[in-house]
């Protein structure tokens, strides 16, 4: 599913400590006159694009005339807004007349890929992202929820799921999710998306073991969905690897491994039989891929060491010392400091995480 460059509503801190932001992914204009860019932006969400392109109109008429040599950021601003409040009002006609359901919810969709194209973000820009979200959400969970739900492909599942958390009904999201995962119960983005459900709305226990699902299930799942970052060390981790300028995937990868060996899953559920023996067959597989590498070894490192530390956190927990014993010898032969690590901040305390 295609990422939108928008920006949710702020967060707020979990139980548990559980930092939440959503940074900002593009630089906001500043607003130079609050009264017209918000009544602008007001008369855009409640669909009135009529009332909002006249009020543009007016702004645009107001500002002194200048030469295309001078800086003038409310000129910018209202040359936007005049454009943004435009582009709806060709479209009302269109839109009024579009059922409700898939169809009217798919032109949302595609509005909102073309609002999402800017390199800023205005209150105007973010008003009209944010009606496309919402009629998006109203749309496609009135087909999810009546008889054309056998319509709804994945990827419309996924975009119901996006706009429902961005305009922050994370209830009606988690119920999403739970169909999703019911039936593609291996998607790393709706694990991730389900972390940050749980996340802000307090579920630690829920958010560490999707988080923690989803980084195993596909770690490049992370750049898919920056809006969803969750704060404190998680933010402190993808600083310190974007600081080290590794490159796209090995990045996701060895952020994924630096959340395993620093101890910052404080939930972590047991793995079913068959769930262990396809985490132990995965690691068999890239093990033989590593051995015979001759050139980029290094590139497999962050994934076999993060397969690892799950292995031996399960071997721990079913107390199959065995198995320990074995997944501990061959993380200590790719990188004893990272077993030191490891061990320190989750073994040697005994069972911190069960």
């Amino acid at each position: 599913m295609e990422r939108r460059n928008s920006s949710p509503p702020r967060g707020a801190a979990g139980r548990g400590g559980v930092l939440i932001y959503v940074p900002s992914l593009i630089s906001t204009l500043p607003v130079v006159d609050v009264s017209y860019a918000q009544a602008i932006a007001d008369e855009i969400l409640n669909g009135n694009f009529s009332r909002a392109h006249t009020i543009a109109e007016a702004w645009l008429k107001e500002l002194p005339a200048a030469t295309s040599l001078d800086v003038n950021p409310e000129k910018a601003e209202a040359e936007e807004a005049h454009e943004i409040a435009r582009y709806f009002l060709h479209r009302s006609e269109r839109l009024a007349n579009l059922a409700p359901g898939m169809e009217r919810g798919r032109a949302f969709e595609a509005i909102l890929a073309d609002l999402s194209q800017a390199n800023h973000v205005s209150v105007i820009r973010r008003a009209g992202v944010m009606l496309c979200h919402a009629q998006i959400a109203d749309n496609f969970a009135r087909d999810l929820a009546g008889q054309k739900s056998y319509q709804l492909q994945l990827k419309d599942l996924l975009q119901l799921t996006y706009s429902l958390l961005m305009i922050a009904n994370y209830a009606s999201a988690r119920e999403v999710l739970g169909f999703i995962l019911s039936n593609h119960p291996t998607h790393a983005g709706a694990h991730y998306m389900a972390a940050h459900a749980a996340n802000m709305t307090g579920n630690e226990q829920g958010f560490f073991e999707h988080y923690r699902e989803a980084l195993y299930l596909r770690p490049e799942v992370v750049a898919e969905y920056p809006e969803f970052m969750p704060g404190g060390i998680f933010q402190e981790m993808m600083k310190l690897v974007h600081e080290e300028d590794y490159g796209e995937g090995v990045r996701e990868r060895i952020y994924a491994l630096l959340l395993e060996v620093n101890g910052v899953y404080r939930h972590r559920r047991k793995l079913k039989v068959d769930e262990a023996r396809q985490l132990e067959g995965e690691y068999q597989r890239l093990r033989q891929e590593y051995t015979g590498a001759r050139v980029h070894k290094k590139a497999f490192e962050p994934r076999l060491l993060q397969l690892l530390a799950m292995l031996i956190i399960h071997a721990q927990q079913m107390q199959n010392f065995e198995k320990f014993e074995h997944f501990r010898s061959e993380m200590i032969g790719i990188d004893n400091t990272i077993w030191q690590t490891f061990h320190q901040n989750n073994l040697a305390e005994g069972q911190r995480h069960g």
